[in-house]
């Protein structure tokens, strides 16, 4: 203890009594406290070490009784719990945790076991419970002191309970309520136990219960989102509960639903290893998932927009939609959209104002934004629900680009079908009237036609040549005939036909032109199949050579290099291409073809036909021939060449009169000008702006770095 010096007056004398008198004080107030009961029951509680927490709490309880009964309650608590909490070590508040969710397992396990009917035997372990549980609420210190710890563990357990009875459980039913009893058998009884009526009553730990409840059930299914989609219709009942569960927490966890959900969709789906159709498949399931969940359409738009923008980048998106649409085999939940009795026309889909209907006197005002607890982009929209129809052609904001890829695929099946058989498509083609508008489809229409009158024209071609023809040359020929001005593009290759061919076509388009004067036939020589009888040699198991009948299905192309071996045996390439006007690399392509079939083979750079003694000693090889055969009769590149060739006439007009012009104007300008022109403008800004830079590769165009496109000056 320091000392000073005063001055030797009265008045510095007096105070330096005073101060003397302080000091002395508050030594003994110190000395009294380090004696008080409460620091001894605390220095005793951490000193002894060797029993466990809730024997050291269960002692603890009943030392602060005794000192209760001879000190004022409420200043016997306060003055424990400070000194306890100011000694205590920085791993008690986790001990205490760790407690709190022993006891919770502990009720948990007697809970199990009366679901269970196991019978229970009392010992003295229940009374020990029961003895821990009065301590602590004796003591005080779980709604102050260890508020956080005990929050903590009754989240712990509640989530590791609420997985073990719903996870990858999708079809039960019930679950939810399950939980919800769980935690008024259990949780709610636990907290009352040792929570002090008055804290239970103002921290209304029933309301806090039940949202912890429904908190932790979101929270598990948030780990199961892309299951949950991958699996519905079967999900159903877990999405019901999901739903119910975000309306027990006002659905403040939209934002955080949306963002694990987008981002499961991200991982596990938008990657180049997934099909188009199974990304448009569970692009639909999440479509009606969010449905079921919220009816604001809010959702929807904020998960699913990496997906629709994943497929407005994929080529064959659409073509996989118009199959889903109208084929029975593999079109799933699509060919059911299409066959709904209460589908709307698209237009109507599309139409999200609402003003034409004449409003009535039950007419309710949307909620304000401001009350909507749920709300993440902070608009409401108008949902189309249901139209799942409506949402995939939203993906690219047109429905022309849908018709013009449905025209070229049911171009492509007319011109296969042998039959004439138009019933199938006919159905379609009317269904796809109802969602699309009959002026879409007309088109479609006339192709349909025209197959329908090929297969009539052709049955009196045949009846008058058969009645004509007096040999056994009955004709052969089936032709689909076609209004080439309604039809797509199709497969174009010049090439002149055997004459024994060529005749059979001759004799067929002269009796078109008798029974439809003045219109005449022009043959596409490169369309079509070729049904062959070959006779051809082979060797048999033991070896031996046998002559046997063998069919073969080829193209005009094929059957026309053949057709000249029947001349003579023996061609060159350059003799071939000079008969059949095709190149010498075609031919070389298409001969690979009959090489495979052990028809021909190739012998000192020449063709040969394959004779009896060639079949003997001629091993059986294939070589590898990348041979067009023309599989799809449209030319898929050829309409779309011809419209890029019409936009590029146009960006160029504009760059030539106006400058530099950034992507935006050319995209706007593009649709006001190009709407009038045979060539419709469909196209997305995105598949603009590809176009535009596939330009400045070619030396067309230059793009400025602040984005502005200009006509390339070439230098002189």
């Amino acid at each position: 203890m320091a000392t000073t010096t005063s001055p030797p007056s009265t008045a510095n004398f007096s105070y330096a009594n005073y101060y003397n008198r302080r000091l002395e004080r508050s030594i003994r107030r110190h000395e009294a406290k380090q004696k008080s009961p409460a620091l001894l029951l605390a220095r005793n509680f951490f000193d002894d070490t060797s029993l466990p927490l809730a024997s050291r709490l269960t002692h603890l309880a009943q030392r602060l009784k005794e000192l209760m009964d001879t000190d004022d309650q409420a200043s016997a608590r306060s003055q424990l719990a400070a000194a306890i909490f100011s000694r205590a070590p920085s791993s008690f508040i986790d001990e205490c945790r760790m407690l709190f969710e022993e006891m919770l397992e502990h009720r948990q396990q007697l809970w199990q076991r009366k679901q269970d009917d196991d019978i229970m035997e009392e010992g003295d372990e229940e009374i020990t419970q029961e003895e821990l549980y009065d301590a602590l609420l004796s003591l005080g210190w779980v709604s102050y002191q260890l508020r956080s710890a005990f929050l903590s563990s009754l989240s712990g357990v509640t989530q590791r309970v609420i997985k073990e009875v719903i996870e990858s459980d999708f079809e039960t039913e019930g679950l939810l309520s399950q939980c919800l009893s769980w935690k008024d058998d259990v949780l709610l009884p636990f907290v009352q136990s040792i929570v002090d009526s008055e804290s239970f009553i103002n921290d209304r730990w029933n309301d806090r219960l039940q949202y912890a409840t429904h908190e932790s059930f979101i929270h598990q299914r948030s780990a199961e989102l892309f299951e949950l989609v991958t699996e519905y219709p079967e999900s159903l009942p877990a999405v019901r509960e999901l739903s119910a569960a975000l309306d027990g927490t006002g659905r403040v966890l939209y934002t955080s639903l949306a963002v694990e959900w987008r981002n499961a969709l991200e991982k596990r789906l938008i990657h180049p290893g997934a099909q188009t159709s199974q990304i448009i498949d569970v692009y639909i399931s999440t479509i009606k998932v969010l449905q079921q969940i919220d009816s604001s359409g809010e959702l929807l738009a904020v998960i699913t927009k990496p997906v629709r923008e994943y497929l407005r980048g994929r080529e064959d998106t659409i073509r996989c939609i118009i199959t889903s649409l109208t084929e029975e085999e593999t079109g799933g939940d699509l060919y059911a959209e299409l066959r709904r009795v209460d589908a709307k026309p698209l237009e109507e889909a599309f139409d999200e104002e609402d003003d034409e209907e004449m409003p009535t006197f039950d007419w309710i005002p949307p909620p304000s934004i401001l009350k909507r607890r749920g709300v993440i982009s902070g608009r409401v929209g108008k949902v189309r629900a249901g139209d799942i129809l409506s949402m995939l052609v939203g993906i690219y904001g047109s429905k022309e680009l849908f018709v013009n890829e449905y025209r070229v695929m049911l171009a492509d099946k007319l011109l296969s079908n042998l039959e004439y058989d138009t019933d199938k498509e006919v159905h379609n083609v009317e269904l796809l009237k109802l969602r699309f508008g009959e002026a879409s489809m007309r088109q479609c229409e006339v192709m349909v036609k025209d197959i329908d009158d090929s297969k009539r024209i052709h049955a009196n071609i045949c009846s008058t040549l058969n009645a004509t023809t007096i040999s056994d040359d009955h004709p052969t020929v089936d032709s689909a005939i076609i209004s080439h001005v309604f039809w797509p593009s199709l497969q174009k290759e010049e090439f002149e036909n055997h004459t024994r061919i060529q005749s059979q076509l001759d004799r067929f388009a002269e009796e078109y032109a008798k029974l439809k004067n003045p219109r005449r036939l022009v043959w596409m020589k490169q369309l079509g199949h070729v049904e062959l009888e070959l006779e051809v040699y082979e060797k048999d198991k033991d070896g031996h050579i046998e002559s046997h009948l063998k069919e073969v299905k080829c193209t005009p192309a094929h059957a026309t290099l053949l057709a000249h071996f029947e001349d003579k045996t023996r061609w060159s390439v350059e003799d071939l291409a000079t008969e059949t006007e095709m190149s010498e690399e075609i031919v070389r392509k298409r001969m690979g073809f009959w090489i495979n079939q052990r028809v021909i083979r190739e012998a000192q750079g020449s063709y040969v036909l394959i004779s009896v003694h060639d079949a003997k000693s001629t091993e059986n090889s294939f070589i590898d021939h990348d041979d067009d055969d023309h599989e799809h009769a449209v030319s898929f590149g050829a309409d779309r060449e011809e419209e890029m060739q019409v936009y590029e006439s146009y960006i160029v007009g504009m760059l030539s009169n106006l400058g530099q012009i950034p992507l935006e104007k050319i995209h706007t300008m593009l649709k006001t000008f190009v709407a009038g022109s045979d060539h419709k403008y469909d196209k997305t800004p995105q598949q603009l702006a590809m176009f535009l830079q596939q330009l400045c590769k070619d030396d067309k165009l230059e793009c400025s770095p602040d984005g502005l496109y200009k006509l390339l000056k070439k230098r002189s």
